[in-house]
């Protein structure tokens, strides 16, 4: 072997020519020569690989670390004498040179993988000698190491999905005995998954080996039952039965479906392509952006200009060019909804991911898809749906059709920032196999929630080959609901980001257009009426093409006797429309008055239709309405298109799109008020009804019925879907879209008349809008507040006392973090007062102590408080109350075991204390709740083991976990504590005067956010311990002070947990100024106040 060869999967090693490479002088060294060859596709700056190999080091140090080991590097493997040479050096960066004639591994897997042929499957799987880096690692390095377990974990999958693959090729032609070597590999890499399980049984039966598929079978039932506690799928264990029962020419063998003929077969719609003109510079611009993203330049563009401008028209050009000039390229994409775009969550990149992962055909069919742009998704389906099990767990269900991946998702709510991470890298992973283009279309319709993913993927892809390509109207992108439309700051940070302007169409020039047009035919068209018709339509493409073919129809303009377009004898400028709408006007007036009738129906569902919901509402039969679809308006007409169809339950729903949004617009608003509300409630009972039939869940299309019954001026049904829809947002986490839902539904409310089932209504409306404006503005926001005041009066209006605890538990969490404890305090004994004299479900009662125990702490209270956790903790179920958690906020239970922990720790019961303490970590570690794991770490885990049991250590571990998932889930006040304590903790771990002056610079600046934020809740103790950081480093003025402000948030909101420890600071200051009778005061008060809170902690110590 000539050249360098790398092998990572297995130990590491390299070889040079024949001799294996031994040389390095340390293990980073190897390790920064893997990771250059795996991320070869960008350079990486240098002081980021510093950073990466040498985290604990100062930047200098570490820049001299990185130095000396690239020396090492380029020596051991003849670098300098490599033609070309194997790495590509700058002052700034590093990258391995893809051009190099060198040999790796796993560069020759992936690119085995991404081909997919069954030749490259079984490369890929020969390939794969071990797992990625096994048995090596650096130390010190986390993020290093971290990135070494994702891409184990990427490759395992991987060839795992190969084995799979190759194993059902063979399966499929009935060729067993290749087949099973693949599949015993494919359950040696996933022993736990029940589909290769079952492959392997099959194929153990169909060679023979039934006493071996049996005896097998059996082994997979006892190590679940061992390791993890589950039994086997039903499917298998009834493919076991049937084994044991028969010969194995009665198991079944599922053949793998053939992919589709595109290059033969002809989609819905064959009309002849619309030409393509005057928009050359446009096109260049976009294929030069497209050109920089495949070299790693990540980047998002707009396409700006106003209805019928072409920038569909652009989009899908420069796609098919892409394409043809890129066979590589994969391209898919999305578009928003002028009605339920803003009330269909994430509805452009939930298209683009189904379309990546398998909803190919449908949009072939409908020709959204070029033969080359379907074939080549049809290729890298496999891979999609690898990136999606890999880096995309939470997407089914939530962004994807869930029939993609076996496992079904959890019901659960997702965090928004876990489910955009998961976006991001899925579109990160797919990348790898080509350069992606996502066009997104409409954008002045898009929901709060996919203009905030793109936001987030504009800073996710900048290193990455993708393009994102969004088009949108500026005119309809200026406000929305009387306020700065959403669209607009994140359009003007990513040009600003990608230094990018928008490509306007408005902006092009207007004769060019005209005449390229008028040439895409024979013409004798002159120069007159070339510039009157520029002066009627000003270039603009729709007007013009529209105007054009209204002039053919007519008779205006008609062909000679050799083809060419002339003017006919009779043209009068003067009659011709000025408008588009009177353009489209006099086309729809030349529909028959059945096709008119049809699109009015159709135009009540907006810019798509479904053609059997229009032919009921038209009340004709299905099959009339599609051939009048599919005949003449789509042919003849052209004022639809086909997009495909999909079943509901066993109702066939044929999908249509008007070709332009102004035909839909006309149409409906030719309708009268009553023929619209007519409409539209017809609509919505027969979209209502095949759900119904069909038993099926009715959230997907909540948003479309809840629109439909509204326009119908039909509160009563339109309510409960405008509620669903906001459930349905809120588990997305998109809560923007959530809190609009729930605020349509209680404005419709006030308009019913006034009832006990409506004010029943309305609570539940209500808690759930507190929900959302929870999670979007945190506890101390008057929205909030307001809201459960409303609901709280309603309870009690209604003796609703379960839901009257949950307004209460909210409202009294508010007044607590406002630092109003006293207010707090009273609306908690309300709860109490319920509690005792109501029977109610043992969660409110665990909610209802939980919540007058926290007041009574701050307040210093603790043998009250400390009998109010107690009371939870009898009362709390953890099996029942620790899956509710996301219904209530947190998980109370948790809660009740940190605040007694605290309360004994201040009592001088450490023992007890540490019990409750790790009980509340356990029962956190096995809950999927963001917010309680970071209130958890920090609480039981962190501030605990920095006052109280001074194991620095610890507290630093608790407190770097807590940030992470405090940032990971947008938590800012929870930020705001962990920084606090994790530069506490840090600076008396090191203890070095610089530390601590460091931190308390830190500690400061939390402190101030902590007061713009508007939370107060235990602010004074935070006061203290900064103050004691400046006792520590001998400044006693600045540390007085703090004290003194301390002092005035005791007072003023009764916080008096922590007095004791503010007299004895004061008193260790004072002594510091010589001050020694007024220090002695200052102890005996810290005495007096712990005596009389018995807190032990400070009168024992």
């Amino acid at each position: 072997m000539n050249g360098l060869a790398v092998y990572l999967f297995g130990s590491p090693r390299v070889v040079l020519g024949e001799k294996t490479t031994a040389h390095f002088k340390t293990d980073k060294v190897l390790a920064l020569l893997a990771y250059l060859a795996v991320e070869r596709q960008r350079p990486y700056r240098r002081e980021a690989l510093a950073c990466l190999f040498w985290p604990d080091q100062p930047e200098t140090q570490a820049r001299t670390n990185l130095r000396r080991a690239l020396s090492n590097l380029r020596q051991t493997i003849g670098d300098q004498t490599a033609i070309p040479p194997y790495l590509h050096i700058t002052r700034q960066t590093l990258q391995f040179n893809q051009d190099s004639a060198a040999q790796i591994d796993v560069v020759t897997f992936a690119k085995d993988i991404a081909a997919g042929d069954v030749a490259h499957l079984a490369q890929a799987a020969a390939l794969y000698d071990g797992r990625f880096l096994e048995g090596f690692s650096i130390p010190g390095s986390v993020a290093f190491e971290e990135w070494v377990i994702l891409k184990r974990e990427q490759y395992q999958r991987q060839v795992t999905l190969a084995c799979h693959q190759l194993a059902s090729h063979h399966e499929s032609r009935q060729q067993y005995e290749q087949a099973l070597p693949y599949a015993w590999r494919q359950v040696e890499l996933e022993p736990w998954q029940d589909a290769g399980q079952r492959q392997l049984m099959r194929l153990l039966a169909a060679t023979g080996e039934r006493n071996t598929a049996v005896t097998h079978f059996d082994a997979f039932r006892q190590m679940l039952a061992a390791e993890l506690d589950i039994a086997p799928e039903p499917k298998t264990v009834q493919l076991a039965e049937q084994i044991r029962a028969g010969p194995a020419a009665s198991i079944s063998v599922v053949s793998q479906p053939a992919p589709p003929d595109f290059s033969q077969n002809t989609p819905l719609e064959t009309a002849v392509p619309t030409p393509f003109v005057a928009r050359e510079n446009e096109l260049n611009q976009l294929h030069t952006h497209l050109q920089q993203a495949a070299q790693g330049q990540g980047q998002v563009i707009f396409v700006t200009g106003e209805a019928g401008s072409g920038k569909t028209a652009l989009s899908h050009e420069f796609a098919r060019t892409a394409q043809a000039a890129r066979p590589d390229l994969i391209v898919t994409g999305g578009s928003c909804h002028a009605h339920t775009g803003q009330g269909d969550p994430y509805l452009p990149f939930r298209t683009a991911l189904n379309t990546l992962t398998g909803e190919i055909e449908p949009r072939w069919q409908a020709g959204q898809l070029t033969p080359a742009q379907a074939q080549r998704l049809w290729q890298l389906r496999p891979h999609a749906v690898t990136a999606l099990q890999t880096h995309g767990p939470a997407l089914p269900g939530a962004f994807v059709n869930p029939a993609i991946l076996p496992a079904a998702p959890s019901a659960a709510a997702i965090p928004q920032a876990d489910l955009f991470q998961q976006v991001s890298r899925v579109l990160q992973a797919i990348s790898q196999h080509g350069p992606l283009l996502i066009l997104l279309d409409d954008l002045q319709w898009a929901d709060a929630g996919s203009l905030n993913l793109l936001f987030h993927l504009g800073r996710e892809i900048a290193h990455h080959p993708i393009l994102i390509l969004g088009a949108y109207r500026p005119n309809e992108a200026i406000t929305r609901q009387g306020e700065r439309h959403p669209l607009q700051p994140i359009i003007l940070e990513l040009q600003r980001q990608f230094g990018q302007k928008a490509i306007n169409l408005d902006q092009a020039a207007e004769r060019p257009f005209v005449d390229a047009w008028l040439d895409t035919e024979p013409n004798r068209l002159d120069d007159t009426f070339r510039a009157t018709l520029t002066r009627q339509t000003r270039g603009q493409p729709l007007f013009t093409i529209e105007l054009l073919r209204g002039m053919q129809e007519r008779g205006d303009l008609v062909r000679d006797a050799a083809g060419w377009w002339t003017t006919g004898p009779a043209i009068s400028w003067e009659i011709l429309p000025a408008r588009v709408e009177a353009v489209i006007a006099e086309r729809i007036g030349r529909l028959s008055p059945e096709n008119q009738a049809l699109l009015a129906a159709a135009s009540v569902q907006g810019e798509s239709f479904t053609a059997e919901l229009a032919a009921r509402v038209s009340r004709i039969a299905p099959h009339q309405a599609i051939r009048q679809l599919s005949g003449d308006l789509t042919r003849s007409h052209r004022l639809i298109r086909a997009q495909g169809s999909e079943f509901v339950g066993d109702q066939r729903l044929s999908r249509y799109r008007f070709r332009h949004s102004l035909f839909q617009t006309y149409l409906y608003q030719q309708l009268d008020e009553v023929e619209r509300q007519c409409l539209h409630e017809t609509t919505g009972q027969v979209l209502e009804a095949w759900y119904e039939a069909a038993d099926l869940e009715k959230t997907a299309v909540a948003s479309q019925l809840a629109r439909h019954f509204t326009e119908a001026g039909s509160a009563a049904p339109a309510i409960p879907y405008w509620q669903m829809a906001g459930e349905r947002a809120r588990k997305l986490s998109a809560n923007e879209e959530a809190v609009s839902h729930f605020r349509q539904a209680l404005a419709l409310l006030r308009t019913l008349p006034e009832t006990p089932q409506r004010d029943q209504q309305e609570i539940n409306l209500q808690l759930a809008l507190g929900s959302a404006l929870l999670a979007l503005q945190g506890y101390a926001a008057t929205a909030v507040k307001q809201v459960y005041d409303r609901a709280l009066n309603l309870c009690q209006e209604c003796g609703s006392d379960p839901q009257q605890i949950t307004a209460l538990f909210w409202l009294s969490s508010f007044y607590a973090v406002k630092g109003d404890l006293p207010t707090a305090l009273a609306v908690a004994e309300q709860m109490q007062a319920i509690i005792r004299q109501t029977e109610v479900d043992s969660l409110y009662v665990v909610m209802a102590h939980v919540l007058t125990g926290l007041p009574l702490f701050f307040m210093g209270q603790l043998r009250r408080a400390l009998a109010c956790f107690e009371a939870a903790i009898a009362a709390y179920e953890p099996e029942i109350h620790r899956p509710l958690a996301y219904r209530v906020g947190q998980e109370p239970g948790i809660s009740a075991h940190i605040w007694a922990g605290h309360v004994l720790l201040h009592l001088g019961q450490p023992e007890p204390a540490r019990q409750h303490l790790a009980t509340a970590l356990s029962l956190a570690e096995g809950l999927d709740h963001p917010h309680t794991a970071v209130f958890t770490h920090l609480l039981a885990g962190c501030t605990p083991n920095i006052f109280y049991a001074q194991n620095c250590d610890t507290a630093v571990s608790h407190a770097q976990t807590a940030l992470k998932l405090a940032i990971k889930g947008h938590f800012l006040y929870l930020q705001t504590l962990c920084q606090f304590y994790l530069a506490n903790s840090r600076a008396l771990q090191k203890g070095s005067r610089t530390a601590l002056v460091e931190a308390a610079a830190q500690m400061s600046q939390c402190l101030t956010i902590e007061k713009q934020i508007g939370a107060q809740l235990g602010l004074s103790s935070r006061f203290i311990v900064l103050a004691g950081f400046y006792g520590r480093i001998h400044q006693p003025q600045p540390a007085l002070d703090l004290l003194a402000e301390a002092t005035d948030i005791i007072q003023k909101n009764e916080e008096h947990y922590f007095e004791p420890e503010l007299y004895r600071l004061k008193g260790e200051l004072l002594e510091q100024t010589g001050a020694t009778e007024e220090a002695e005061a200052c102890f005996q008060q810290a005495q007096a106040i712990a005596r009389q809170q018995e807190a032990g902690f400070w009168y024992t110590n």
